[in-house]
């Protein structure tokens, strides 16, 4: 029965060549992480149009001890393929070993970084996102071979692997985030990093100060312990950005694989991913983000997933400062402060855009009131009603009697810059 986190043959054989090196690469760094590889040994080049050396990705120098086998010991380097790329034909083995200028001319011609490879006893594997076959693997590997002695019989023990599209989607099944940006289901209820990271709140600029800076470097610390299953509950006044820390804190290659963002507990509570984390048997590496989480749903969730294994990460977002106990670790979220606002006020793009929408200078010169959040400077000038907008940017005013309110975004929330009173 098909789940949300199903992957099929078409998921992976709809990719492009760009989109294949991409989505691999954070099988590796995924992967990686699961079993506290340095990321710094793995080595997937972006650009697929440069000269590679017969090679689309490489890991050096790893110990390994586990893992499903997508990372091998010492060196693997990888040859990504996609569409009708078939290894029943001898012409694509021969297109995967040999240089095609020296095939063009008849010569047989190893590809420096394949050659480098199987002469440094590493194991080369060939990766193909478009193509099954039941046959066995060990059927392909001999043709592979004889191709390689036919240059130098010392190939004969060449180490050569070849993942096809029933591995691929077996290696996917302990990475949820990974599953559902094969299937399409990454922008849904459930998102991965990249979907998330697209909303338009998370696109706004973004400003960091110390206090911000050391957030996001206890979070990624928190993140990276691989003891227990751990909760973090991240919590701060509503609007100082606490989403956006969390979003950005997760950006690391070794995070962003793994992260599975969702707006509200009520939709994960009830939820098939929920169902599939319950399971006994289940082996997910995830980062779980829940945002507007509150007490009562972050405690019944972790309840929930507390003994489901050390792999599982859970990150609750609130605006209050509940009290906590037991494994669950708060950090807190502490706002920009004043002389940071108003040097971005005073030179940033912010100011710019002060005086693009108001059409004049002096109110990006007027002198600045502080305050943790817009609807305290409303109240404390006896201000009720709406805040109408000017071209986007909120403005409350009477050009009789009524203070003029300058707000400003800062890391995509709204904070009070200036008060002053209009002309009469």
């Amino acid at each position: 029965m098909d789940t949300i986190l199903t992957v099929k043959a078409e998921d992976l054989a709809r990719l492009s060549p760009q989109e294949a090196v991409n989505f691999f690469r954070e099988m590796l760094w995924a992967e990686a992480t699961a079993l506290g590889i340095g990321i710094n040994l793995i080595n997937v080049p972006g650009a697929i149009t440069v000269g590679d050396g017969g090679i689309d990705a490489e890991v050096r120098d790893v110990p390994i001890n586990g893992g499903q086998g997508i990372v091998k010991q010492g060196l693997t380097r990888y040859q990504i393929k996609t569409g009708e790329f078939v290894l029943s034909e001898d012409h694509h083995i021969k297109e995967i070993l040999f240089r095609v200028s020296a095939l063009k001319k008849g010569r047989l011609e190893l590809k420096p970084k394949i050659q480098s490879c199987l002469d440094e006893d590493g194991t080369l594997v060939v990766v193909l996102f478009g193509w099954d076959n039941p046959d066995p693997k060990e059927q392909f590997r001999e043709k592979f071979v004889a191709e390689l002695i036919a240059i130098d019989p010392k190939y004969r023990s060449a180490k050569i692997e070849v993942f096809q599209q029933n591995q691929l989607i077996g290696f996917l099944k302990p990475f949820i985030s990974l599953a559902l940006k094969a299937n399409g289901n990454d922008d849904k209820i459930f998102q991965t990093h990249y979907a998330w990271s697209e909303q338009a709140e998370m696109q706004r600029p973004f400003k960091m100060g110390d206090a911000q800076k050391k957030f996001l470097s206890d979070l990624q610390t928190q993140l990276r312990r691989d003891s227990e299953t751990i909760h973090l509950y991240v919590r701060g006044e509503a609007g100082i950005g606490k989403t956006r820390l969390v979003l950005e804190a997760t950006r690391t290659d070794d995070l962003s694989p793994l992260v599975i963002y969702c707006d509200s507990p009520e939709h994960f509570k009830y939820s098939n991913l929920m169902n599939e984390l319950l399971k006994a048997d289940n082996q997910f590496s995830c980062i779980l983000v829940i945002d507007e989480c509150d007490f009562e749903n972050r405690t019944y969730i972790w309840d929930k997933l507390r003994n489901r294994g050390r792999r599982i990460k859970l990150i609750t977002i609130y605006n209050e400062f509940d009290p906590t106990s037991g494994s669950t670790l708060p950090i807190d979220v502490q706002p920009l402060d004043n002389a940071q606002i108003s040097d971005m006020a005073s030179h940033g793009e912010d100011s710019k855009r002060l005086s693009k929408h108001l059409k004049t200078e002096k109110f990006s010169k007027v002198p600045i009131c502080f305050t943790s959040h817009p609807n305290s400077c409303i109240s404390s000038y006896g201000l009720s009603g709406g805040i109408p907008m000017v071209k986007g940017l909120p403005l409350m005013s009477s050009f009789k009697i009524y203070p003029i309110l300058l707000m400003i975004y800062v890391n995509g929330s709204m904070r009070c810059l200036s008060m002053q009173r209009s002309p009469v």
